[in-house]
């Protein structure tokens, strides 16, 4: 049974709108990038999909972390969307993630970084993209 995800998208003012996540948290603020004439400062459409990405491969590490037992201590990521001119227009070129994870002991630290690089190929946001999405990720003992 396929799942659904719905959004509702409004303009707001000139090339400004807000993104409303159906029966889910309040709408948020978007525009269009400052380098495509928008006024720039705040979430942009390449934000949203960095953002979706990183976030899906989050939930997928921690769900299989959870199953596996794994003692996560912290994750911080950051994630990049690039976008380069082509002869068709513009277009994602690819997504890279730069992720930190925190274990609580020294034994499952690789084990973690297994799970993390598992978790980037299971993630069916990243799965969905035509670019390439790439991951770096640093795991170490908190403390």
């Amino acid at each position: 049974m396929p799942h659904t995800f719905e959004v509702q998208i409004r303009s707001t003012t000139g090339l400004r709108g807000e993104a409303s996540p159906v029966g889910a948290a309040p709408a948020v603020p978007f525009s269009v990038p400052k380098d495509f004439g928008g006024p720039g400062g705040e979430w942009t459409p390449e934000h949203f999909l960095a953002a979706s990405i990183s976030s899906c491969v989050m939930a997928t590490f921690l769900t299989i972390a959870g199953m596996s037992k794994l003692a996560v201590a912290g994750y911080e990521s950051s994630a990049t969307c690039t976008m380069e001119k082509s002869p068709e227009g513009y277009r994602i070129t690819g997504v890279s993630l730069a992720v930190k994870i925190r274990v609580s002991a020294d034994k499952d630290v690789e084990r973690a970084q297994r799970m993390i690089e598992k978790a980037e190929k299971m993630c069916p946001i990243s799965n969905s993209m035509k670019p390439p999405v790439t991951l770096s990720a640093v795991v170490e003992r908190a403390g």
